[in-house]
This record gives structure tokens, C-alpha cells and sequence, in this order.
């Protein structure tokens, strides 16, 4: 027998590793969500709930109390999973996630001016409930304009890209800072508790709008890179061989990420490292050679509900979610950072 006989009639080999993770990661999700939402393990209470028949008490638990909370997490999750794996594929760089790279603080900068800074520029007041979500985006798509044309240089170079992106990072932090600065006490506070990342203030007025943005151009996403991504990952000649314009879809990806990640700032603040962390999370978990947006939207929402649970209840005091994420981050981006280095070594 000739082995590509013996080839052809071995069985196909069948991996359960990705089924497996899908699963663990919708499980824990749920059970997290439920937990955010006080139901416990009670499933005849899940029930009451879904059909609006439980008590007047938990129906006004679940609805107004914890129910935008658990929604924010999970929009929040998503969204910033999303984006982050679009633009950490599309420049093939693990660290050109939109925090990083100056989007999160342009969205911060536009957020924290329909806060604290309608005296200076009144026009905002105009836009009455929805300042600060089109605030926050508007300041997401200038940051991430800027950074793009500033590091163009006839194609998008990942390397040039994250250099120009911490530098407007930084200039965008200081001018959140002067904005802080001339800001009376009330707004103050609330642009502060904004600011460390804080489920607290999600809304349903807010959500709702915010949510079916996140829903819309994360679908939109997730389905133009079930295909752009993996000829990407091939290489920009090999992608234009095989009838890709590697130009235009990256720009096309790039700009909706931004839109998304802006989007998904105005509903708990500029929430650090999950747009870092959950893609390349799920891509070990995985095992995919590049951040896909799918695996990374759920990833995400579990890590947020999770980091939410971990600052009501394991500290002495009550944290919010972006402090939480910050603390588990910052060591998991050293890690990367090792991994990189012994790599290149």
C-alpha cells in the first residue's frame, strides 16, 4: 500500500478543542451574567424572570438595579474585544489595541469635554442625552484619523503606527487633564468615576442605542473578517495575488473598529487592556494563528463580568471594573512582552 493510499483511508482527525472552548466560554459567561443579575442557580427563578411573573422586588432588581450593569459589562466586553482584535490582525501586532494606540483616549477626550466642558463649548448641550455616546465616538474617529495619517507612508506600517499612537496617546491624555483641570466639583466627580472605568453609571437610555451600535458593527465585522483576515494573515503581495486591495479593506476594518471602540468607551469609560487582552487571549485558547473578532467578542464579556464580580466582592473595598482590569493587565501585557522578546531572540 502506497502512502497516499494509506493517507486517504486514515480517518479524518477531529479536534475538539475549539467546540470545547466555545462552550467553557458561553457557560461561564451565562453564569456570570446571572450572577450579575442576582438569579443565582435558581432555575425556576431564571424562568419567573424571562416572563416578567416573578415579584414586583426582584423584577425591579433585575431590571433597574443590576441589569444595566451586566448589560454595560457584556457591551463593553464585545465591543472592545472586537476592535481590539481587528486592528491587532489587520497590523499583525499584538500591541495596536485601540487603548494603546490613542483611540481609547480620544474617545476619553470627547467624552470627558460633554462633561465637564459645556461651558466652553455650549454647541454640546445641543445634542441633549446623546452627548456624551456621540462625544466619545467623535473624539474616537479624530484620535484614530490622526494616528493613521500621521503614519501613512503609502501603506500602514504596524511598527509606525503604535510609535505615532502612544504619542497621541500621551497628547490626548494631557489634554483630558487640562479639561479636568478648569472643571467644576459636580462634573468633576463625574468625569472621574468616568474616567477609572466604572460600570456605575450605565443606563438603560444609554444602553440601548450604544448596545444596537456595538450589536450592528460587530456584526458587520466579524463577518467581512471571517474571509479578509485569513488572507491577510498571509501576507500583504500574497493578499493582493489572490485579488485582495490590502490598502482599502485595511482602512475599511481599521475605521470600523475605531467607530466600534468609540462607541463602546461612552458606556463605562476607557476601560484598560480588555481590547488587549481578550484577543490574544482567546487566540492561545484557541489555538488560531491571528485575533479573530468572534472568539474575542465573547472572551471579552466573559472577562468583564468577571473583573465587575471581582471588585464587588473580593476586595475590602468596592472597586470599578477599570481598576480591576488594569491590575490583571498590566502583568499579562509584561508576559507578552517576554514572549516577544525570547521570540525574537
Amino acid at each position: 500500500m502506497t502512502v497516499s493510499e494509506l493517507t486517504r483511508s486514515a480517518p479524518p482527525r477531529i479536534s475538539w478543542r475549539a467546540p470545547l472552548c466555545w462552550v467553557l466560554l458561553a457557560a461561564a459567561c451565562l453564569l456570570l451574567l446571572l450572577n450579575a443579575l442576582g438569579l443565582g442557580a435558581d432555575v425556576r427563578q431564571w424562568w419567573l424572570v424571562a416572563t416578567g411573573q416573578a415579584d414586583s422586588g426582584t423584577m425591579f432588581l433585575v431590571r433597574e438595579l443590576r441589569g444595566p450593569r451586566a448589560l454595560g459589562a457584556v457591551v463593553v466586553g464585545v465591543g472592545f474585544g472586537i476592535a481590539g482584535a481587528i486592528t491587532q490582525s489587520v497590523l499583525r501586532n499584538v500591541l495596536a489595541s485601540p487603548d494603546i494606540i490613542g483611540v481609547t483616549s480620544g474617545a476619553s477626550l470627547g467624552a470627558v469635554t460633554s462633561i465637564v466642558g459645556t461651558s466652553l463649548f455650549p454647541a454640546i448641550l445641543l445634542l441633549g442625552p446623546w452627548r456624551l455616546p456621540l462625544s466619545a465616538m467623535l473624539g474616537a474617529v479624530l484620535a484614530g484619523a490622526l494616528v493613521i495619517s500621521l503614519s501613512y507612508r503609502g501603506g500602514i506600517s504596524s511598527f509606525r503606527l503604535v510609535l505615532v499612537g502612544l504619542g497621541v496617546n500621551a497628547g490626548l491624555g494631557a489634554g483630558v487633564s487640562w479639561m479636568l483641570l478648569r472643571a467644576e466639583l459636580p462634573d468633576l466627580n463625574s468625569a472621574m468615576v468616568w474616567l477609572t472605568g466604572s460600570l456605575s453609571l450605565a443606563t438603560w437610555d444609554l444602553l440601548k442605542p450604544v448596545a444596537l451600535l456595538v450589536l450592528l458593527l460587530g456584526a458587520i465585522l466579524i463577518i467581512l473578517a471571517a474571509r479578509w483576515l485569513d488572507i491577510l494573515e498571509l501576507g500583504d503581495d500574497v493578499a493582493a495575488a489572490l485579488g485582495l486591495n490590502v490598502k482599502a479593506v485595511s482602512l475599511i476594518l481599521l475605521g470600523t473598529s475605531v467607530v466600534l471602540a468609540g462607541a463602546t468607551v461612552a458606556v463605562a469609560g476607557p476601560v484598560g487592556f480588555i481590547a488587549f487582552v481578550a484577543p490574544q487571549l482567546a487566540q492561545r485558547m484557541f489555538g488560531t494563528t491571528h485575533p479573530t473578532p468572534g472568539r474575542a467578542a465573547l472572551t471579552g464579556a466573559v472577562l468583564m463580568l468577571l473583573a465587575d464580580l471581582l471588585g464587588q466582592n473580593v476586595f475590602p473595598v468596592l472597586l470599578p471594573v477599570g481598576l480591576v482590569t488594569s491590575i490583571a493587565g498590566a502583568p499579562f501585557l509584561v508576559w507578552i512582552l517576554l514572549l516577544l522578546s525570547k521570540k525574537r531572540s
